[in-house]
């Protein structure tokens, strides 16, 4: 079973190392902000009111961070770069594939 909870601790890696994202409780679920380096406004921020959606949304970010840092935001992505991106996630989608049984 998916519940905000265990999917903050499967992405709890990629949100140490992105200090760009957070995630917070809020009375209608959590909502993952957007924050611009040391800006003191966020550039968005999103409501999950699953966690499915959670889990839908940390993995683009996840997925993006991973891509910006393989390219350190030089060069175009190549299809080597989101193969190896894609194996990564993998390892989250196997996840949530037996969190749902």
């Amino acid at each position: 079973m998916l519940t905000f909870e265990n999917v903050l601790t499967v992405f709890r890696d990629y949100l140490r190392q992105d200090l760009e994202e957070e995630v917070l409780p809020c009375r209608r679920g959590y909502v993952r902000l957007t924050w611009n380096k040391d800006s003191r406004y966020c550039v968005d921020g999103i409501l999950c009111r699953t966690p499915e959606e959670l889990f839908d949304l940390l993995l683009t970010d996840y997925q993006d961070f991973e891509l910006l840092r393989r390219t350190k935001g030089r060069r175009e992505v190549t299809e080597a770069d989101e193969k190896a991106v894609e194996e990564l996630c993998q390892s989250y989608l196997d996840w949530r594939k037996e969190a749902l049984k």
